[in-house]
Formats: C-alpha cells, sequence, structure tokens
C-alpha cells in the first residue's frame, strides 16, 4: 500500500505516523468478531492477564451492538497493535463516556499511538453528543500520568484504594490496585487546544504559589515493584496518603511535568 494512499483506508479511519520510522498506522472502529479476537490476544500481550482476566469477543460484541466503542491501531501489515474500549455510562445525573482499557504493544509505546487512540476516542463521544470523558490508571504509571495529565489534558480529584483488588496480571500483581480516575472535559479551551496540536504548556508551580502542590513519583515503578517489592508497597502508600490529604484539601491534579503531580486548589481559577 501506498504510504500516504487514503484510498484503501475503510471509512471513518485516522491515518497516522508514529515514531521516526514514519510507518502507517491506522485507527478504525472494531465491530467484527476477528478484529474483537485480536483484542483478546493483544490484552494478554500488553497485561500479561491470565484468561480469566481478559474482556472476551463476546462482552465486546454486546457492547459494541449496544452503543460500546472498540477502537483499534493498525501497522501497515494491518497488525493490531493498539486499542482502546469504552462505553457510554450515567454519573450525577449526566451522560458521559467511560474509557474501560486502554493499551498498546510494547514495540510501539511512546510513540504517540496512545494519544491518537485517545483523540479518536474523544471524536466519537463528541459525535454522540458527550463532554465528558472519565477513566482510571495506576497513579505511579508515569508515563501514563503525563499522557493523561500533561498531553491530553484531563484532571484528576479521585483517588480509589484497591480499585480491583489483587491483580494478577504481570503489569499489577503485587501491589494494591489503587487507582486514579480522571476527568476529560472534551470541549474544554485547554483540551481543545492540545487537540488542534498546541504543544501541551507546563502548569508548574511558582515558588510563591501557596495554592500548589506537588506529588513526586519513580520515573520506573514496574522496574522497582519487579526488583523490590518493600519499596514498591512503600511507594503505593506513600503516595496514597498524599493524593488523600491533597483531595481532601481541596486539590487536584492538573498536570505532570518533570517526574511530579502538579496540584492546585479547585478554586484557583484553573480552567478545565
Amino acid at each position: 500500500m501506498d504510504a500516504t494512499s487514503r484510498r484503501n483506508f475503510p471509512a471513518g479511519s485516522e491515518k497516522i505516523f508514529g515514531g521516526p520510522s514514519m510507518d502507517d498506522i491506522v485507527i478504525r472502529p472494531l465491530t467484527a468478531r476477528t478484529d474483537l479476537v485480536a483484542v483478546e490476544a493483544l490484552q494478554q500481550e500488553v497485561w500479561g492477564m491470565p484468561d480469566r482476566d481478559i474482556v472476551p469477543t463476546h462482552h465486546l460484541l454486546a457492547s459494541v451492538s449496544a452503543g460500546g466503542l472498540v477502537l483499534g491501531a493498525f501497522d501497515r501489515n494491518n497488525t493490531l497493535v493498539g486499542f482502546c474500549y469504552g462505553f457510554v455510562g450515567v454519573r450525577e445525573g449526566r451522560m458521559l463516556f467511560y474509557s474501560h482499557m486502554a493499551g498498546v504493544v510494547r514495540t510501539w509505546q511512546g510513540r504517540g499511538v496512545g494519544f491518537r487512540l485517545k483523540r479518536a476516542q474523544r471524536e466519537a463521544a463528541l459525535a454522540r453528543g458527550l463532554d465528558r470523558m472519565v477513566w482510571t490508571y495506576d497513579p505511579l504509571q508515569a508515563p501514563n500520568a503525563r499522557l493523561n495529565l500533561h498531553k491530553l489534558g484531563a484532571r484528576a480529584s479521585r483517588y480509589y484504594v484497591d480499585y480491583y483488588g489483587e491483580m494478577p496480571d504481570a503489569l499489577n500483581r503485587g501491589v494494591p490496585s489503587d487507582r486514579l480516575e480522571v476527568d476529560w472535559w472534551l470541549r474544554s479551551a485547554r483540551v481543545e487546544s492540545l487537540m488542534a496540536g498546541a504543544r501541551p504548556p507546563a502548569m508548574g508551580l511558582a515558588r510563591d504559589e501557596d495554592d500548589a502542590r506537588r506529588i513526586e513519583i519513580p520515573a520506573d515503578f514496574d522496574a522497582i515493584r519487579r526488583t523490590d517489592a518493600e519499596e514498591a508497597q512503600r511507594l503505593r502508600l506513600r503516595t496514597r496518603e498524599a493524593f488523600q490529604r491533597a483531595f481532601a484539601a481541596g486539590y487536584e491534579a492538573v498536570d505532570f511535568v518533570q517526574g511530579a503531580y502538579v496540584l492546585r486548589k479547585k478554586s484557583a481559577g484553573v480552567a478545565p
């Protein structure tokens, strides 16, 4: 396939270029059973999940038929290299989009595929008349924090302790499954600017700011978890306490820069 041609791309798909090799990536909705079977395999590859924890094909098919959305990212060989899955929900009497899963194979991580999957997910949510998306992630995963808060412009002010209980997969076993929930206001000025290609501004801390805090996390929590279980547990408990205290005092996480969360008072005048 010609590297710049769109004639063979499915309707509604997005062509992107990932990484310095400029390999073609296509993002498209997944509705066929064969594509959703590939999502099962990808879950195992990305998270090292046991069979019992994989979201199965029949569940994804049922969700898609009822308005759920599964997006896949395919390379030039039509191999699935990333996906995201979510569905419409209701909270506080308002409709929103809940993004349940998003994963990219290791060889494509850090090359913009995750960002583009979320951007396509946002476009689909907007097309359904929704202006808010929420999801959870491990607050000790620095790459995810940077993507969610810095690159996408989401915010976080809700902390769940051991949200999923004990998780046996390779990326989560051994520590409590604490999660931050992020709010992504899809039509906010900041998000609109970021989605239009603006460089993310670093919402860092000025020396004289009394309404801001920092919570630092390691650059590679997975490496610590694999080699020092006690330190991983200490990090979980220490950051749990820091987030809980900050959120109870009215702070929210608004950015992630230089290895640290930036938190500000919700009343500090920073637009969503």
